[in-house]
């Protein structure tokens, strides 16, 4: 066995097996046993080189430990959002891109990955992944490796810096909104008696509340005897209860369709809380199940589907409720209300509002393009002629 200083630190290599193996000599660890860290290698050189190496990370404060792979950094880097109250339904779907795609590349050892193994893994990603999923999922694994920088286990982030290829296009379920025939129809169906999802779906076809506004509202937000009946849109079903945006709080004016299936629904649901001896207060969920609990998102979108088969829409589960807020945007703006005030109705930013439901919005100079016809269409004529 020799031994010899490497950067400052005692070490020792000596043969065993078909190789050499070397090791520093760290003293103790706190738990009393030898703090001595291995390195294996064919020839002294090579393993020298290794302890070279563990000697610089021992220096630069980066962990010795060659056992974390990136499989291990994503899920502790998921385990450590879930303990700090990160929401159920993201921390599932966070848990699901591990699984699925960080689990590719895996088994790699932290250590030894490489902006190259990130790009070809991007690649593959982006061959079956719409552009949006393909984002978050490179965000997670580059706020993983963030994570482990501060756990030492690497000293550089080696994500950050790869370019992301687009993903696939043609695998972004677009939104699509109902025509103004199939949201009379669903409407209708709203109003009929004993049509307990009715007010639900009323109310969110003419407001764009999100849905979970919708499932977050009680009946302290919402007036419906005053001569302006008037939703408040204060918190949402969250687990912080907070609404998504600043913009997103704001008041509505409910028309006479809503206010109409809201009654009706709040006859069934004081009858259905008087059955269990229970009285409707306001702190109650305005949309509530048959057992008194407030809709899901997954619950909400079964009774909107079920409602939408009700009406005679055509393949009802091709629909999700989100697009009762792009219905509504299509249908307010294709009726001449000002983008801005669509913008507030949905408690949204204009630039926000025109980024997400561009291709729904009706063109803003249409009037503009008439007068330029009526103007100048003669002289475009002669011309022709």
């Amino acid at each position: 066995m020799s031994t010899l200083l490497v950067n400052g630190y005692k070490a020792s290599i000596y043969p065993e097996g078909k190789g050499f193996t070397g090791v520093l000599d760290l003293g103790w660890k706190a738990d009393g046993k030898r703090n001595r860290p291995k390195r294996k290698g064919p020839t002294k050189a090579v393993v020298k080189d290794k302890l070279a190496k563990l000697a610089k990370d021992l220096d630069d404060k980066v962990t010795t430990d060659r056992s974390v792979t990136v499989l291990r950094v994503a899920t502790e880097y998921v385990d450590e959002l879930e303990r700090a109250g990160k929401a159920p339904r993201t921390i599932s779907t966070y848990r699901s891109f591990v699984k699925n795609h960080v689990s590719k590349i895996g088994a790699i050892k932290i250590k030894d990955f490489e902006p190259l193994h990130v790009s070809v893994w991007l690649v593959e990603l982006a061959a079956k992944l719409s552009p949006e999923t393909l984002r978050k999922v490179h965000a997670l694994l580059t706020n993983a490796i963030n994570r482990a920088i501060v756990y030492r286990y690497v000293n550089e982030n080696v994500s950050l810096p790869v370019a992301r290829p687009q993903g696939r296009k043609d695998a972004l379920r677009e939104s699509k909104s109902f025509s103004v025939a199939q949201t009379d129809s669903i409407l209708k169906t709203c109003l009929s008696p004993h049509q307990r999802f009715g007010g639900y779906l009323a109310l969110a076809l003419t407001s764009g509340l999100r849905i979970d506004e919708l499932n977050g509202l009680t009946w302290e937000w919402l007036d419906l005897d005053s001569d302006e009946p008037t939703v408040y849109v204060e918190r949402a079903a969250r687990t912080d209860g907070k609404l998504k945006t600043e913009n997103s709080r704001r008041g509505l004016t409910l028309g006479g369709v809503s206010v109409t299936a809201l009654k009706d629904w709040r006859g069934i649901q004081r009858a259905e809380f008087a059955a269990r001896g229970e009285i409707v207060s306001k702190e109650t969920p305005v949309f509530t199940r048959p057992d008194g609990s407030a809709y899901t998102a997954i619950t909400a979108r079964q009774e909107f589907r079920a409602l939408l088969a009700v009406a005679g829409i055509a393949n009802p589960a091709e629909w999700t409720l989100r697009e009762t807020r792009t219905t509504f945007v299509s249908i307010m703006s294709h009726h001449g209300i000002a983008r801005e005030i669509i913008a507030d109705m949905c408690g949204h930013t204009l630039k926000t509002l025109e980024r997400h439901y561009r291709k729904v919005l009706a063109p803003v100079h249409r009037q503009s393009a008439s007068v330029i016809d009526a103007v100048f269409g003669q002289a475009a004529h002669a011309l022709a002629a």
